[in-house]
Order: structure tokens, then sequence, then C-alpha cells
């Protein structure tokens, strides 16, 4: 039976990270985006699923292709929550480190260009690009060159919104790994 080896655990995880997420995305994106409540908690929807599943079609493709260690410790951290006693386990803090950032780099990639895909779908109107032009660039100051910045809101929106759900979501998850160490069971 195929439900006799569902990562339940990971399943309900995964959910609630995902309402984390798009509770913590859609305030930014309606305050930057300057969007409707409607509009920003759909487009935070839209994109946060979007990634997901990205990310779950990139990790079962991916993961054949891992040498026979690794594919038992993924699978013995998905469906027990533990790294099974290994040499290999010293290795695992650098590789983890290495994966998060390549996941917040995909993931602000993968939403980016989801949220511009939806404004194409939804035929919004594109916000104008760097207004600034009035002045030279070896005279503009270092406050003119940060309003530049968040002069493309979309860029700054996703980095912001990605960067809090992300920290956050490892904030949840270093807590949890505590709790599993200083309360026995």
């Amino acid at each position: 039976m195929f439900f006799e080896v569902l990562p339940l655990r990971a399943v309900v995880f995964q959910t609630l990270f995902l309402l984390i997420a798009i509770a913590l995305e859609a305030p930014i994106f309606h305050r930057t985006l300057e969007l409707d409540y409607k509009a920003s908690m759909q487009s935070t929807i839209s994109v946060n699923l979007l990634s997901t599943f990205i990310g779950w079609i990139c990790f079962f493709l991916g993961q054949p292709f891992l040498p026979i260690e690794w594919q038992v410790q993924l699978i013995s951290f998905i469906f027990f929550e533990q790294f099974h006693a290994d040499s290999l386990l010293l290795n695992v803090a650098p590789v983890l480190v290495v994966l998060t950032l390549g996941m917040f780099l995909g993931t602000f990639l993968i939403k980016l260009q989801g949220l511009a895909l939806l404004d194409r779908l939804l035929e919004r109107k594109q916000e104008p690009t760097g207004a600034i032009a009035e002045k030279p660039i070896r005279f503009r100051s270092k406050q003119t060159q940060l309003i530049r910045f968040r002069s493309n809101s979309r860029i700054y929106a996703v980095l912001v919104a990605n960067a809090a759900s992300f920290s956050v979501i490892l904030l949840l998850l270093f807590l949890r790994l505590l709790g599993q160490i200083y309360v026995p069971y």
C-alpha cells in the first residue's frame, strides 16, 4: 500500500511552514507592492505553492544521483527525523548550510519569476523602474542609491519576504531541535 510509507510528519511540517510563509509574506507584498489585501494574499499563496512544488520536484529528481550514504541519511531524516549513526554525520553540517543557502537563493528566484508570471497573466501594470536620472552617477549619495534599489519594489519585496519567512522557519526548526534535545520523551 502507498500510504504505509507516507511521511506524515514531513507533510504536516511542510504545510505549517507554508502557512507561516504565507502569513509573513502577504503583508510585505501588500505594503511594498501596493496591492490590496486579497491580491497580496493570492500572490503570496501562488508563489509559495509554486516554489514548494518546484522544490519537491528538484528533490525527487536529484535524490537518486546522491551517493548511497547520503540517500540513507536523507531517508532517515525525512522518515525518522534523525540522522543515521555514521561517520558521514560529521560532514552533514557544512552540506546543510550550503543547501540552505542554495534553497534560499533558488526560492527567491522562483518566487521572483513566479510573481512576474502572475503579473503578466493577471495583466497587472508594471511599475516604472529607475525614475532617478537627474544627477550623474558620480554625484549620487548613498541614500539616493538605496532609493534606486528600492524603486524596483518587486525584487525588494520578494527578497525581504523570503528572508523574513526563512528566518522565522529556521528559528522554529532550531527551537524544535532544542526541544528534542532537552525535553526527553
